[in-house]
């Protein structure tokens, strides 16, 4: 990483107009007032700069689409200088410069000294790097490429040749008339077996795993890398206190807790179930989360997704490389739709499936290890739907008001000073070993409200009638043809409602009643299908509830009065 000269004017400017809120830290990164400062939820104004590469970011959630462009875009358009982002020609020009003059001869050196001392240590490095070829790198047989051990990246042929042009590369192979140089991966190829150098079926991405992995008696890359900063220990309780604050109850708090706690200490382990944080705008949930993901990531955030909800159903799987995915608003304002997201989500959120496909531009597929953790966030009382006897999601409801400038701004502060290691800190040490990754979590009070009113108004008059036990479900059994029923059913249905056979049969479901498959019985030899109350399926025959379905006369519209 190239260091900052402090001669960056874009730097200056900010400075000038008093928007710089601090100097750049180790990583290179200065603390600026967001331009979108006034849509942060949290009170926290701060996004983030980098003078060295001209790069801009902020993590809040309404910043997602306001990136390096757009921040440099504000600048010139406020009367700064208009710069497009990258590595700043100047930088690489300096350092260039300095690499070029330790290999030219200088006045101090006017034998030429240096040059012969640089061409001696750039054959020592050739010597060493093409040695480390075969240590380093493995050969990928389903992509033809190259799989850096060191890095954790693949490299293609032409990379591969491209990294090590300046290589001397002679094949095992001599012709007539002598030894035939040829590119750098051909030689790794020919030398391949001789030097031991492995070779893998393909890639994957396997949290908490070593570089490499073995499935099914074949070995593969392992594209994971660790990127846990270091914790500290110290008095937490700052970051404690606004936990309670967001999550009172001690059964929810401590369950969210472990989770953390789990995961941050077991990154090859997967919590089968999401959690879901729903609350008031600017009340705090962010800043609850924020050491985890730090703990997960650091400062970069490595390993932690961030996505949108039309973006998780993308043909793409980038996501899909990640410890931690966040939805930083789930939300679908209609009840179809919040089903749709729900069983999309699914296959992620718990295994199996065990592993889930990465689709990549132009790259080849892989299969990732499905170890995510799904971390949602919402404004919204009923961002989803989800059904009775759902075991994927906890839900737990903040109270808790906005938050006051000077409370986010102390505990921002905190954070910065490095709290956020403290916090992490006191997440590995918490005991979860009787934590069960893969048991069902506790039901809330928040859920159950959740799943009673992501109902649409068809699911819910017919649940309602079901349990008050009305009109067709009077007896406590129904029976196909189901479209029939339905249509008896409209007459008593809310204006501008539409029953149909899948609300029925759903509504049929949450009310708890059961499936009793096709019956038929010595009195009736034609088979029907049979859905009744849990109380009947336990006490009455199969024949008893064929005669009861045959003798119940289909009663008039039933319309439910309020």
């Amino acid at each position: 990483r190239l260091s900052d000269d402090g001669a960056d004017d874009v730097m200056a400017w900010l400075s000038h107009q008093g928007v710089l809120l601090s100097t750049p830290n180790p990583a290179g990164w200065a603390g600026v007032l967001c331009p979108n400062k006034d849509e942060h939820t949290d009170g926290n104004p701060e996004g983030r700069y980098s003078p060295s590469t001209r790069s801009y970011r902020c993590l809040h959630s309404h910043c997602v689409d306001f990136d390096s462009h757009a921040f440099l875009d504000w600048v010139a358009a406020n009367g700064g200088p208009k710069h497009a982002p990258g590595l700043r020609e100047e930088l690489l020009a300096a350092v260039m410069d300095q690499t070029l003059a330790k290999l030219t001869p200088t006045e101090a050196f006017p034998d030429k000294g240096a040059e012969v001392i640089a061409e001696v240590e750039k054959k020592q490095l050739d010597r060493v790097t093409k040695d480390d070829w075969y240590k380093r790198f493995a050969y990928i047989q389903n992509e033809d490429a190259y799989f850096d051990m060191g890095d954790r990246r693949e490299i293609s042929r032409g990379t591969f040749n491209a990294l090590f042009r300046h290589v001397a590369c002679y094949s095992i192979h001599p012709t007539k008339t002598g030894k035939r140089r040829i590119e750098a991966s051909i030689c790794y190829d020919e030398n391949r077996q001789a030097k031991d150098a492995l070779t893998i079926s393909g890639i994957t991405y396997a949290a908490g795993e070593t570089v490499l992995v073995s499935r099914e008696g074949q070995a593969y890359g392992n594209r994971w890398v660790d990127h846990r900063p270091t914790a500290a220990t110290g008095n937490a309780k700052i970051w404690l206190d606004h936990v309670e604050r967001m999550i009172p109850d001690p059964v929810e708090l401590n369950h969210v807790l472990d989770v953390m706690a789990y995961k941050l200490q077991n990154p090859n382990r997967k919590i089968n179930h999401a959690v879901l944080h729903i609350g008031h705008p600017g009340s705090g949930k962010d800043t609850m989360w924020q050491p985890f993901l730090w703990g997960i990531g650091g400062e970069a955030l490595s390993n932690v997704a961030i996505v949108r909800n039309e973006e998780i159903q993308s043909q793409w799987g980038y996501a899909y490389e990640s410890e931690v995915m966040v939805f930083e608003e789930l939300r679908q304002s209609e009840a179809k739709d919040r089903r749709a997201l729900e069983n999309h989500l699914k296959p992620i959120i718990a295994a199996p499936p065990d592993f889930l496909q990465v689709n990549r531009k132009g790259l080849h597929p892989y299969q990732a290890l499905n170890r995510i953790f799904v971390l949602a966030f919402s404004n919204e009382r009923v961002p989803i739907s989800v059904s009775g006897d759902d075991r994927r999601w906890f839900v737990t409801y903040s109270e808790a008001p906005r938050m006051t400038e000077q409370d986010a701004r102390a505990i921002w502060d905190w954070y910065k000073a490095g709290g956020l290691a403290v916090a992490a800190g006191w997440l590995y040490e918490r005991d979860v070993s009787r934590f069960n990754p893969g048991a069902t979590p506790p039901l809330t009070e928040a859920k159950i409200i959740m799943v009673e009113q992501g109902r649409s108004t068809a699911e819910s008059y017919l649940v309602e009638m079901i349990e008050r036990r009305l009109g067709e479900f009077s007896a406590g059994v129904v029976a196909a043809p189901f479209y029939s029923l339905c249509d008896r059913l409209q007459g008593g249905a809310p204006m501008n409602t539409r029953v149909v056979q899948q609300a029925l049969l759903h509504a049929l479901k949450e009310a708890g009643w059961v499936d009793m498959g096709r019956i038929k019985s010595r009195e009736f030899d034609t088979r029907k299908h049979i859905i009744c109350a849990p109380e009947l399926a336990d006490t009455a025959s199969k024949s008893e509830l064929r005669r009861m379905v045959e003798e119940t006369p289909p009663p008039s519209a039933v319309r439910l009065v309020k």
